[in-house]
């Protein structure tokens, strides 16, 4: 065979390729709208179970507290009355919730309803508690007194708070994170 008959088959072969390329590369389908939503697959296997999360921040378990708040009393002999206003105690709070009262007096916390004696005389200081306000009564005179109220929500602690003794300040602040 001739170099120049090779030469006119190497030719006519590209121009073939070259053709076939054209041909090939302008035959793509024209952009339509989208077919129907298939059917969802079966159910896959239930996958393994996470790790453990962080442990979270200590919380107050929903309990609602007041700020110390001042309260000033009046009356005489064995009466005196003093009321805390008190907008978070609500109707729901008073039928369902445990709330407590105490009372900040000369250094100490103390639970109401409060009773001492000392020789003959009996000291009381007891609470009455309505939806959005408590009112104090007293058995003797008292200045203007700071207390505070809070609310345990559902009326009894449950699991690891069912051991916290209600009547003490100092463990109700530590087991529901109240600040001072």
């Amino acid at each position: 065979m001739s170099t120049q008959r090779k030469k006119v088959m190497i030719s006519g072969a590209l121009a073939l390729f070259v053709l076939l390329g054209v041909l090939v590369s302008g035959c793509e389908p024209k952009a339509g709208d989208p077919g129907p939503q298939g059917e969802a697959g079966a159910l896959g296997p239930k996958g393994d179970t996470g790790a453990q999360g962080p442990k979270g921040d200590i919380g107050t378990a929903n309990v609602i507290y007041s700020p110390w708040t001042s309260v000033s009393f009046s009356g005489s002999g064995t009466l005196y009355n003093g009321t805390l206003t008190a907008p978070k105690i609500t109707q729901e709070a008073v039928d369902k919730a445990d709330i407590r009262v105490y009372w900040s007096e000369s250094g100490r916390v103390l639970t109401l309803p409060y009773a001492e004696s000392i020789g003959s005389t009996t000291y009381t200081v007891h609470q009455r508690i309505y939806v959005g306000r408590v009112d104090f009564r007293a058995s003797y005179a008292l200045s203007t007194q700071q207390f505070r109220y809070v609310i345990i929500p559902g009326g009894t602690p449950s699991g690891r708070l069912a051991g916290v003794d209600l009547t003490n300040y100092a463990a109700v602040k530590e087991a529901f994170n109240i600040p001072d």
